[in-house]
């Protein structure tokens, strides 16, 4: 009753926190939905649209006026003050009607001052000439001079370069004579091998050293195995063995060579691994190790800085696996020389052809009270054969690795036995430095003299050819000078300018019309002075009006030379008009020209022209509105969609696109940046910003 009670207890106690935990998962749920509404009602509302294909027309339209077809300028002389003016802007005339007249009192005042003028310019041409003639006999002078300075020069100066020639011959010389006396000096070539040589041995020695280094560490390792396999055998085999057995196990150990104790190193020496795998097994296998058989007396020294399991010879930097004998073809793990941090397997004697030794840890005896170990054949049986296997791979692995650790040692042997000396040149280039310093110094005086030869010549040169230009400039016959010419055309001009005058004077300075016209402008006015532009532009009346326009660059894109466009004219039905004249003006637009036929408009009257292109058909084309612009270039903003803190989200990723034609309403865009099933935004609440979360509107 009291378990059942129990279980009912609990199973309340379970239906509890299960309402419990469902009534928290709903009021999450709510939560979450309310976040929700208010984060989305908060995000900007965006319209978008796939790009569709169509044709993207373009219309051209352009406000103008109607210009006379041809003009007539009347000019006078610059600089005369006018008087009156006749005429009007628009006003038609004819050939001898009066259109300005000039102040005479101002042009007395211009005839005296170019008077004045004239007579400056007549005195100035004479001075010229007499001065011509001065000259000339200054020039005779000169020249005589400049060759009497030019052949002084050149007696000095070659004497200074003959006295630099004798002092770099002298330095040569004795440049000569010190290269003639070499001394011996061993090339780079030689040293560099001498030097290649001495580290290849260093080199080869550490290589040596840190393979043996490897090779012991992974003995250590092996025997660490061997022994781990050995422990745990013991502990498998203690279960089966009796008390008597333990008790006369130092007896069985004595008679029964089949018995070899599993003596385990403290520290996984050599030694270790090999007396359980060769001589505990009846096969009687050697380990192949090479002894050495030097001086066993220096069993006791160790190695430098390297792991060292010689016990008698050979403390060289290198590892040793002689124990101080070396039979014939026989493994021996004579322990009786070397007891330090090594399980000793060997005990002082070494029987020939012995199953096994009798194995025991330093220092412990037979007589302790340890378990030892149940006879081989007893273990064969409570082995299985997987651990007998991986026995015999351990151990054959440990042969073979201090067969090739005591190949190592032997190489390592016979390279310290070939020493190769340091390279030493320190006396050969002290010696041949001082020569080097020598003929160094010897250089340095043949570069001097050389400089100063130099110095010399060029100095000669420079001060020769400047005596020969001032001998040259002294011969210059004449100077080119054409102030005596100008003069005479200054004076030609002033009279030409005068006779002007003296006729505009003589008829009361009117300015008439010589053909008949309209006046379409008037440069000049009343108090101001001509310039060099006409003075009044009247109608060519023999020609017919044309329609002048502007475009902008973009515009000139579907309008060119020689299209035909419609024209319409303040009070006038639209026709048809060409584009006879086509070009750039100063804002970067172009200026188009249409002639009109004759009796067609007149000057001043304003009109209007227009064009309609119907474009290519584009793949993607979108609103133009969906297309901003920055600086160089174009982007859009694409919808996509997002997993986001509550679920799925759209955000807008701003796109750089290609524009490959627009008008006012659409847009197309490049191919490859789009594709035909983008959804790209065209219409937004607020401004977009990259990677700004959306919510699209609702169709």
């Amino acid at each position: 009753m009291e378990k059942d009670e129990e279980k009912l207890m609990s199973r309340r106690r379970m239906e509890k926190w299960i309402r419990i935990f469902l009534v928290f998962l709903a009021f999450v749920w709510l939560c979450t939905i309310i976040s929700k509404s208010i984060y989305v009602s908060g995000l900007t509302i965006v319209k978008a649209d796939t790009p569709s294909k169509k044709y993207v027309e373009h219309i051209v339209e352009a406000d103008g006026i109607v210009t006379t077809g041809g003009e007539i300028a009347v000019n006078t002389q610059s600089g005369l003050r006018v008087d009156r003016i006749y005429v009007m802007q628009g006003d038609p005339v004819k050939a001898g009607d009066v259109l300005f007249t000039i102040d005479l009192k101002d042009i007395a005042d211009i005839i005296s001052t170019k008077e004045m003028e004239l007579a400056k310019l007549q005195h100035n041409l004479s001075d010229i000439q007499v001065n011509a003639v001065i000259d000339a006999q200054k020039k005779e002078v000169a020249i005589l001079w400049a060759q009497e300075d030019y052949e002084t020069a050149d007696k000095e100066t070659q004497t200074a370069k003959e006295r630099a020639k004798e002092a770099l011959d002298q330095a040569e010389a004795a440049l000569g004579k010190h290269l003639a006396e070499p001394v011996p000096y061993t090339s780079d070539s030689a040293r560099g091998e001498a030097w290649e040589d001495y580290h290849d041995w260093v080199n080869q020695g550490y290589s040596i050293s840190d393979q043996i280094t490897a090779k012991e560490r992974e003995i250590r390792d092996l025997e660490e195995q061997l022994a781990l396999l050995g422990q745990t055998e013991k502990k498998v085999l203690s279960g089966s063995i009796s008390a008597d057995d333990q008790t006369g196990s130092g007896e069985q150990n004595a008679e029964d060579p089949d018995n070899s104790a599993d003596a385990g190193s403290s520290d996984g020496a050599d030694g270790s691994g090999d007396a359980d795998g060769d001589i505990g097994d009846g096969d009687n296998e050697d380990m192949d190790n090479d002894i050495s058989t030097e001086d066993p007396a220096n069993n006791e020294s160790g190695t430098d800085d390297r792991t060292d399991t010689d016990h008698g010879t050979e403390p060289d930097d290198r590892t040793d696996t002689d124990h101080g004998t070396e039979p014939d073809d026989k493994a021996d793990t004579d322990h009786g020389t070397e007891p330090d941090d090594k399980t000793d397997t060997d005990h002082g004697t070494e029987p020939d052809d012995s199953p096994a030794d009798d194995t025991q840890t330093d220092g412990s005896q037979k007589g302790d009270d340890s378990t030892a170990d149940p006879p081989e054949e007893d273990k064969d049986q409570e082995m299985t054969d997987e651990e007998i296997a991986a026995r015999k791979a351990l151990q054959d692995q440990i042969r073979r690795a201090n067969a090739e650790l005591l190949a190592l040692q032997d190489s390592l042997t016979k390279h310290g036995r070939s020493v190769v000396e340091q390279p030493d040149y320190s006396v050969e280039e002290l010696k041949f430095d001082e020569w080097q310093n020598t003929r160094l110094a010897l250089e340095a005086d043949i570069q001097k003299a050389k400089e100063n030869y130099n110095d010399v010549s060029y100095n000669r040169e420079v001060t020769l050819r400047q005596k020969q230009r001032d001998i040259a400039n002294a011969q210059v016959t004449t100077r080119a000078d054409s102030t005596a010419a100008i003069y005479e055309l200054d004076i030609q001009r002033i009279q030409t300018q005068l006779a002007s005058l003296y006729s505009l004077q003589k008829q009361k300075g009117e300015i008439k019309a010589e053909n008949e016209g309209v006046i379409s402008n008037i440069q000049v006015e009343v108090g101001g002075r001509t310039s060099d532009l006409a003075a009044v532009l009247m109608t060519d009346t023999q020609r017919p009006c044309q329609f002048k326009f502007g475009i902008t660059k973009e515009q000139g894109k579907y309008v060119h030379l020689n299209d035909t466009v419609s024209l319409k004219l303040n009070g006038q039905s639209a026709m048809e008009a060409t584009v006879d004249y086509f070009t750039e003006n100063a804002q970067g637009g172009y200026d188009l020209i249409c002639m009109l036929p004759e009796g067609v408009g007149k000057p001043g009257l304003s009109g209007s022209i227009e064009r309609s292109v119907q474009g290519e058909y584009h793949d993607l084309t979108l609103p133009v509105d969906a297309v901003f612009e920055e600086t160089g270039g174009y982007y859009i903003y694409t919808l996509n969609e997002k997993e986001g803190i509550l679920g799925s989200e759209y955000y807008a990723e701003k796109i750089k696109v290609q524009i490959k034609d627009k008008n006012d309403r659409f847009a197309a865009l490049e191919p490859g940046t789009v594709s035909a099933d983008t959804k790209v935004i065209t219409y937004a609440t607020k401004e977009l910003k990259q990677g700004e979360s959306v919510r699209p509107q609702d169709k």
